[in-house]
């Protein structure tokens, strides 16, 4: 597949390796299958959804392009040249990145993470090819529906932080059939002693936490204007700041169901929460459960 501002079609044939994009006027229902099969002859690999039509296959053929590129062991050799490959032009209402939806970019990586990490590699076939995802929010989630269902069969839990998650215990999805555990992230550590002081920790932050402010480490969506030190929480009705506080219940290890708390610190975890945005604590936890990212750690944001 060739993604338009790389090069021309003529310099891609010299190298046996051009694969057409069907015209967007054509309506072949077979096209995803006739890329498949001209693909393997030609020995390369591309990553598509099943449904992709002629038009969506011009999109993101970028993504798709390198994703193809890293399948094929890096196949495409740069040289420098003389002249200009390539000249880039923008003309306006026109660019691909406005036409391009958010799903198909999803489900291209989510192709990409499974095909080259998630099926193929050896640490992610262990234990029956059971993984945790990490952080059970709108990214973790969205990643989750977007994997085959047979990898998705394979998932062990969620971890997370928030303690409404986790007090909540499962996350469910009727569509998909989906009822996967939510548990804390320090089960995943391989050191018993870090495991007990990353629990212990959490447990007494979330006690005296104040419910106007984010929990440490976690990701809040929309704006939020941090309290200034010193400063009293007040309310619309003032009453509210005498009534107790409501204590929550913190699901322990033992209250985990048919989960298999003992293996999971032998698991590999994919990190569907954004880095670089809570100071450094999500860094430090995933530091913490003892996994190497490229090898039984991938983040995925």
């Amino acid at each position: 597949l060739q993604p338009t501002w790389m090069l021309t079609k003529s310099r891609f044939d010299s190298l046996d390796g051009y694969i057409a994009a069907p015209h967007p006027n054509e309506t072949n229902p077979d096209s995803s299958v006739e890329i498949d099969a001209y693909s393997s002859r030609k020995g390369l690999q591309l990553i598509h959804p099943t449904y992709d039509t002629n038009k969506s296959l011009r999109l993101a053929e970028d993504l798709r392009f390198v994703y193809a590129h890293l399948h094929n062991d890096g196949q495409l050799r740069l040289h420098r040249t003389s002249t200009p490959l390539v000249t880039y032009r923008h003309r306006s209402g026109q660019s691909q990145s406005s036409m391009t939806p958010r799903k198909l970019l999803l489900h291209l990586r989510a192709m990409a993470l499974e095909t080259m990490v998630l099926k193929s590699n050896p640490l992610w076939l262990r234990n029956e090819g059971m993984f945790v995802v990490w952080g059970a929010g709108r990214d973790g989630k969205d990643f989750v529906k977007a994997l085959s269902p047979d990898v998705r069969s394979r998932i062990a839990c969620f971890v997370d932080i928030d303690p409404k998650k986790i007090e909540h215990g499962h996350y469910f999805n009727k569509d998909l059939g989906l009822k996967i555990p939510i548990v804390h992230f320090s089960l995943l550590a391989l050191d018993p002693k870090v495991k007990s002081q990353l629990f212990e920790s959490w447990e007494k932050e979330i006690s005296c936490q104040n419910k106007n402010e984010p929990l440490l480490g976690r990701i809040t969506k929309g704006k939020h204007s941090p309290r200034i030190p010193g400063e009293k929480t007040t309310f619309a009705n003032n009453d509210k700041s005498d009534r107790p506080k409501k204590k929550r219940k913190v699901l322990k290890s033992e209250d985990c169901g048919d989960l298999k708390v003992s293996l999971l610190p032998y698991l590999p975890v994919v990190v569907c929460v954004a880095m670089y945005r809570t100071d450094g604590v999500l860094e430090q936890n995933v530091r913490s459960i003892g996994r190497t990212e490229g090898k039984d750690l991938w983040h995925f944001s």
